[in-house]
């Protein structure tokens, strides 16, 4: 049976097992790391690891969330909503969004090993819709910003979601897009984007505005 521990221990090996679970996915990635490292660096049974998260992919997922929460808050510090309404600053806006994903340990961990698949046949689906959710809540004041400024005024903003959503998992097929010109078709998706969503927003004013 696995032991019993106080709210301070259960709060510090959440941590712990937090911060050794990173340095591990980082290194080897989710496959080649087993729940049995993870219990042995923190100093618990393997049996106790269950009493804080249900698999290695739900931790590792945890993870995942942190470090998306981390670059979203970094990228909005850097980009005010109201201050993202150009196609200039869209574009600015995106690319930085994209350039600290790849630059992620974490995320290139999963991007290189192709993980994310994994992740999907294991974790529940609640879990997966709590990814869109934080992102939803995060893009909204975006959003507002570039509907006020009469940008996709209109378009439901879980499609805006879904749209830049779509360009971020593109950095997860980096291989498949080929690695000489992942950076320059990246580059050309934002640009044609950017102006896409002016392009769009003039038509639909009768080119008046903007």
């Amino acid at each position: 049976m696995p032991k019993k521990f106080s709210d301070e221990e259960r709060k510090w090996i959440r941590e712990k097992l937090l911060v050794e679970a990173r340095q591990h996915f980082e290194k080897s990635g989710l496959r080649k790391t087993s729940v049995e490292e993870l219990t042995k660096a923190v100093g618990i049974a393997q049996g106790s690891f269950y009493m804080f998260f249900g698999s290695k992919e739900e931790l590792y997922y945890e993870l995942i969330l942190e470090e998306e929460d981390r670059i979203r808050s970094a990228v909005l510090d850097l980009f005010p909503p109201e201050q993202v309404s150009s196609q200039d600053s869209i574009k600015r806006f995106l690319l930085y969004s994209l350039r600290m994903m790849d630059e992620s340990p974490l995320l290139r961990q999963m991007m290189d090993r192709g993980e994310m698949e994994l992740l999907f046949r294991k974790l529940p689906k609640e879990l997966l819709d709590r990814n869109f959710t934080e992102d939803q809540d995060a893009l909204l004041p975006v959003i507002a910003a570039w509907q006020k400024a009469g940008i996709l005024n209109g378009t439901a903003p879980e499609s805006i979601v879904g749209m830049i959503r779509s360009l971020a998992f593109l950095t997860l097929h980096r291989k498949e897009i080929g690695e000489a010109p992942f950076t320059a078709t990246i580059e050309l998706l934002v640009e044609l984007l950017s102006a896409g969503m002016l392009a769009v927003s003039k038509g639909a004013q009768g080119g008046e505005g903007l």
